[in-house]
């Protein structure tokens, strides 16, 4: 390519990552960012949109900013952004009400070096694993999160986070270091990761 048009507005981190990933591996890339040039507002880019006959499912009385993928899904802005109004109904994409109350299902998730690579003895690729445990593991409620993120733009934003599979295979993964790790290693391991993530939500990797 070269160019790339991000949708994004000039709040979000994303544009930092990418920024950074375009100089460091495509310098020679023009990049435009209509939106974020314009200063445009998502009431604006909401008007601009439905007056350009543009479908998109956002209005002005459902205004979140939603990023989803197979991994995990955020919801963001509209009456989120007060942070003493619990989420309504209509914020929820991928997992159901917690307090439903189920019955409670067992899966068991079996992992070589590290790897997650079967459910219930069926030999399972990444993708189906991980589908497979948001449809189940999202049916219980598990993986949602509720909590005001610090931007790297400067800006604090209350996120709601929906990531059933991620959230199930991270619980089971330290499950099984309490198992195999030595107390050294566990400790290293605990501060390796949370600076590995932070270099990667800064696009830093």
């Amino acid at each position: 390519a070269r160019c790339v048009a991000p949708g994004c507005a000039g709040e979000c981190d994303g544009q930092v990552r990418r920024e950074g990933g375009l100089a460091g591996r495509g310098p020679d890339v023009k990049r435009i960012a209509p939106g974020r040039a314009a200063g445009m507002t998502r009431a604006k880019a909401i008007e601009c949109a439905a007056a350009n006959g543009r479908p998109v499912d956002v209005t002005a009385r459902s205004p979140y900013s939603i990023d989803q993928n197979v991994w995990g899904r955020s919801c963001e802005t509209g009456h989120l952004e007060d942070i003493w109004e619990a989420p309504h109904d209509d914020v929820y994409g991928y997992t159901d009400d917690p307090a439903a109350g189920k019955p409670a299902e067992e899966i068991t998730i079996s992992f070589t070096d590290g790897l997650p690579v079967a459910l219930d003895g069926r030999p399972l690729s990444p993708l189906e694993i991980i589908t497979e445990l948001n449809a189940v593991a999202g049916a219980h409620g598990i993986g949602r999160i509720d909590m005001v993120e610090d931007r790297l733009v400067g800006i604090k934003s209350r996120e709601i986070y929906e990531a059933p599979a991620a959230m199930t295979l991270l619980a089971a993964h330290a499950e099984l270091e309490s198992v195999c790790l030595e107390r050294d290693l566990a400790r290293f391991k605990r501060v390796a990761s949370q600076r590995w993530t932070e270099l990667v939500y800064d696009g830093l990797w």
